[in-house]
């Protein structure tokens, strides 16, 4: 199989960033839908200080493909670029216009399922009790009623961005919603959009602060994953499966009990963006399958 170009993996960055500034999306969803889950938690275990050391004292450019940190900065920049970009755009777009917005990913990770399960059996019993309890532990975790917290500190910011990267990880489960959950989603998106717009030390603190937990969750958490798609890959992948399909109610625009054919009419447009989602993603597997097969 050829490997990525860095601007397809650029992109695949850029869409694991924007999924990651959406409540309900998760960034590790985007990851496996687009192929390069395994690498990006591959390259996230080889950051450490020997590694550094061999880098920096062999041959650069070797290394930095070996250890696949070309792949990792490469994504890092997609989504930290995506942040920038998008932080604001995407703020607005849910404030002004959430059930389009959620129809939209509601298809985009619906249609995912598929190719992420493809040549995995389900029905064994051990992957079916696998596949049920993921499905539950997402649906007790994004139902779980959110924190009372008004003051932030240091530390709750830290925490929260430790917490909220494990979730990142973890497809399934947005890390967004996480913060939605601890009470410091507004906070941080606030300090996020206001440090672009004035560029105030105060605000960047603040961000710092966050990416700092962030750092430590995905070099922690990511040991762990690694470790489980080594020497469980079939299970682990089935309940990341689970884990998705246990977020769609979350991501549904709608109540369930209100489906019917006026109530289907009067919210089109819902519908309308769903599939838009749904054929987003089957274009976007037939992209990158075509450019693989270059």
């Amino acid at each position: 199989m050829k490997k990525d170009s860095y601007l397809i993996i650029y992109l695949k960055g850029m869409l694991m960033g924007i999924s990651d500034l959406i409540p309900g999306v998760s960034g590790g969803t985007i990851a496996l839908i687009t192929g390069i889950y395994d690498d990006f938690i591959h390259a996230l275990n080889n950051i450490k200080l020997k590694n550094t050391i061999k880098l920096l004292k062999g041959n650069f450019l070797t290394n930095l493909t070996y250890f696949k940190f070309d792949i990792l900065l490469t994504i890092v920049l997609g989504i930290i670029s995506s942040i920038i970009i998008f932080s604001q755009i995407i703020s607005n777009a849910i404030d002004t216009h959430p059930t389009k917005v959620f129809s939209f990913f509601f298809g985009l990770i619906l249609a995912s399922i598929p190719y992420i399960v493809k040549g995995i059996s389900l029905f064994k019993i051990k992957n079916f009790v696998l596949f049920v309890a993921s499905i539950i532990l997402t649906t007790v975790i994004l139902n779980l009623g959110y924190f009372e917290n008004e003051n932030n500190t240091i530390f709750y910011i830290f925490l929260s961005g430790f917490i909220c990267s494990c979730a990142m990880i973890l497809p399934g489960i947005s890390g967004a919603y996480i913060l939605l959950i601890l009470n410091s989603y507004d906070f941080i998106l606030q300090k996020l959009n206001n440090f672009l717009s004035s560029f105030e030390f105060d605000d960047f603190k603040w961000i710092l602060i966050f990416i700092i937990g962030i750092i430590t969750g995905v070099l922690t958490f990511s040991k762990f994953v690694k470790f489980l798609l080594h020497k469980f890959k079939e299970g682990t992948i089935v309940c990341l499966t689970g884990l998705i399909i246990g977020s769609l109610p979350k991501l549904y625009p709608h109540k369930i009990e209100d489906f019917r054919t006026v109530f289907l009419m009067e919210n089109l447009t819902d519908y309308i963006f769903m599939i838009i989602g749904l054929l987003f993603v089957i274009l976007l597997n037939r992209f990158f399958k075509k450019n693989e097969a270059k």
